[in-house]
């Protein structure tokens, strides 16, 4: 007997959408927490924003693409290992919030920083590898909770089932084409780097 869990619910847009609401609430709850920071967090964090900018400026094609890839691999591999688990839900969403917050906190502080530059900075610098990473852990978000549901409905059940392996089998190659997704927008962001190098004031 396989194990049968309802998935029409989570393969939809309206879920998937709610998904994209959880990683707007942590960028609304980032830009929020910016403006209630204390001077002192706001100078480091500025600090933080211009080496960030002006080491990428200096640095060559492969090390901008091992940390804009290793960044976003490491959320991706968190939602691949709560999928596993039959209570990973929390970190999923958990996961997915910080993503969001993240970002809000960054916009925010390159507003604060150029003023109306700033969001022309962050559209061109932060967004766009941000948005691709953001819809991929989404995906892998969908993908985690559909069999965190499952493994907890085989842990749960008193029935004798058969395992996983083929379902398991299927959610790594979703995970690794995933991982390709981010590697190819992470080989982007390096050429978004090169183009605007010089451009942004650091």
């Amino acid at each position: 007997m396989f194990v049968l869990v309802k998935k029409s619910g989570i393969y939809t847009e309206r879920f998937y959408a709610g998904l994209l609401c959880v990683v707007l609430f942590g960028f609304l709850l980032g830009s929020i927490l910016y403006g209630y920071m204390d001077r002192g967090m706001i100078q480091d964090l500025s600090n933080t924003q211009s080496g960030y900018v002006l080491i990428r400026q200096e640095m060559d094609f492969s090390q901008i693409l091992f940390r804009t890839l290793s960044s976003s691999s490491l959320l991706l591999l968190v939602l691949f290992i709560s999928g596993v688990c039959a209570v990973g839900h929390p970190f999923i969403f958990g996961t997915l919030a910080l993503r969001g917050l993240g970002l809000g906190v960054v916009m925010s502080q390159m507003y604060s920083r150029f003023g109306i530059k700033g969001m022309i900075y962050g559209t061109v610098l932060v967004l766009p590898n941000g948005l691709v990473c953001t819809l991929v852990l989404v995906l892998g978000a969908r993908e985690a909770i559909c069999l965190s549901n499952q493994y907890a409905s085989f842990t749960l059940t008193d029935r004798q089932m058969c395992g996983l392996k083929e379902t398991i089998r299927i959610y790594c190659a979703k995970f690794l084409v995933l991982e390709a997704v981010l590697a190819v927008s992470a080989g982007a962001d390096c050429v978004i780097s090169w183009i605007t190098k010089g451009l942004v004031p650091v």
